[in-house]
């Protein structure tokens, strides 16, 4: 055993070395900002850990930093599984924008043949119908029927 003689308290020395005086400043900093209120308390924490010893209160942060990292693994995972639903997703409207695409294709060159089957025809007047023209006789007709004055102007007029 490292103790002969059993002593309760064991002195610790920090030598001007960079690397101690560091640690020094670290371990200060550390009294400031933690709950350990006195030098012996964080080495016998720190000691704790390193040696992995059981004790209920100190492992309470050890696995708060278990958590996170569990929960780290599970924000990953979830990532993983959005990302390949979203690349399932594009690949899907990726394909069906292809099929789209050659559908459309497809209809355009049908449509290409119909129009180039079909024989060029010359520009032919176009035939106003016969019926405006009877329509307006009977117009004409019916308004001398209806004025005696223009019927008799209408018969001169003929005459010449």
């Amino acid at each position: 055993m490292l103790w002969s003689n059993k002593k309760l308290t064991q002195p610790v020395t920090f030598t001007e070395d960079a690397a101690d005086q560091t640690l020094l400043e670290a371990i200060e900093q550390e009294l400031v900002l933690t709950k350990y209120q006195t030098f012996s308390n964080l080495c016998k924490q720190a000691l704790w850990q390193f040696l992995s010893i059981s004790d209920p209160s100190p492992q309470s942060a050890p696995r708060n930093i278990d958590g996170l990292e569990g929960q780290m693994y599970q924000l990953q995972q979830q990532l993983t599984e959005l990302e390949k639903n979203v690349l399932a997703e594009e690949s899907n409207r990726f394909n069906q924008l292809q099929q789209q695409l050659i559908q459309l294709t497809q209809q355009l060159s049908q449509l290409q043949n119909v129009v180039a089957s079909r024989p060029i025809s010359s520009h032919s007047p176009i035939q106003v119908p016969s019926e405006p023209a009877h329509r307006a006789e009977e117009t004409s007709t019916s308004i001398e029927h209806s004025d005696p004055v223009l019927a008799r102007l209408s018969a001169l007029v003929d005459d010449f």
